[in-house]
């Protein structure tokens, strides 16, 4: 009687969950690994996603490789409209970059590059997609 009222319970849980972000038409053209001067992003299939860059922000006169220490941004993307994915800021290890702050990514150059914009961050850096080693032509 127990293992029915546990597997009603999860049915339940289930059906109240929200969509995933998987579930986003168009997020597919997103997914994938993108690089940058000293940066880099990844893109889940579940809209997921990570920056990672040399924060400076503890010695602002360091070289652009920073002081050793990698910031991160942590996002989900919930939506696409053509060529633009927005969201929003999960968790940073910089304060600067709120928690439910917008995201958007735009792409670029026939999806071999994107844009990103981050609340308290980058705005409109330029990242290429590293899954295409032919392609290095998007600025970063």
């Amino acid at each position: 009687m127990r293992k029915i009222a546990l597997a009603g319970i999860a049915c339940a849980a289930l059906a109240f969950a929200p969509a995933a972000a998987a579930d986003v038409p168009g997020l597919s053209a997103f997914v994938g690994s993108w690089h940058a001067h000293e940066e880099g992003l990844d893109i889940q299939p579940n809209g997921n996603g990570r920056e990672t860059y040399a924060d400076k922000s503890t010695c602002p006169d360091a070289p652009a490789a920073g002081c050793g220490k990698t910031g991160t941004v942590d996002f989900t993307l919930r939506s696409v409209s053509g060529d633009t994915a927005t969201g929003a800021i999960t968790a940073a290890s910089n304060p600067k970059d709120p928690s439910g702050g917008p995201v958007t990514i735009k792409l670029v150059g026939d999806g071999q590059g994107l844009e990103l914009w981050v609340a308290g961050g980058d705005q409109g850096f330029p990242f290429c997609n590293s899954n295409d080693v032919s392609h290095y032509y998007c600025g970063a």
